[in-house]
């Protein structure tokens, strides 16, 4: 089985990396994709995973934060069968926009977003209509740039993207960790329950 991995905004693939070795560790095939998050071209961009995807094998695919929502749109482009990709998981991905979005635009500064704006990240209406099983990882460790925004502490974020945030109608599974939005990257959890996912399509709740 192969893992085609996405980053998100303001990233390149090479912090992916050490989820993808993590990932390599528990017998995956993976890929990581860069692209300029800021400037998404999405004919070249869905080119990468269309080539990416094994011919051989079953696909997954895993987006962080943007990269969920990438994936989003690939799958709305391309309507791949659940046979060329079984699951998606999204790390910290808000699946129907992202409040903070709503906050850099009000303050006169949505330039810095680039055209990431049109791949989902502002807030929206929506749900997973989709016949791959959609799991979607939280954090909880409200550290990031809610706080240099000034925004509602009181709901449950990882600094950047609230819980609620990462949860979507017609998704298959949803789970917290504390982490922030940038450590879920890193985290020694996310790939064991990525990986729990393919085989189960589930998280391993506690």
């Amino acid at each position: 089985m192969k893992i085609i991995i996405l980053h998100g905004l303001y990233m390149h693939g090479m912090v992916m990396q050490p989820l993808s070795q993590k990932l390599n560790n528990l017998g995956y095939n993976t890929q990581v994709i860069t692209y300029n998050s800021v400037a998404i071209n999405p004919k070249r961009l869905f080119n990468k995973i269309d080539h990416a995807l094994s011919q051989e094998s079953t696909n997954v695919l895993v987006g962080h934060s943007l990269g969920g929502l990438i994936i989003k749109q690939y799958l709305a482009s391309r309507q791949c069968t659940d046979e060329c990709v079984s699951h998606v998981v999204t790390l910290g991905s808000p699946m129907r926009g992202a409040s903070i979005v709503t906050r850099i635009q009000d303050l006169g500064i949505g330039k810095i977003l680039g055209n990431s704006l049109h791949f989902g990240l502002r807030e929206h209406n929506s749900r997973w209509d989709y016949p791959q099983k959609l799991g979607s990882i939280a954090g909880t460790l409200p550290i990031g740039a809610r706080a240099l925004f000034l925004m509602d502490r009181r709901k449950p974020s990882d600094g950047t993207v609230t819980v609620e945030e990462t949860t979507i109608e017609g998704m298959t599974d949803h789970i917290l960790t504390p982490s922030s939005h940038t450590s879920l990257i890193y985290s020694s959890f996310v790939p064991k329950q990525i990986h729990h996912f393919i085989q189960h399509d589930a998280f391993l709740h506690d």
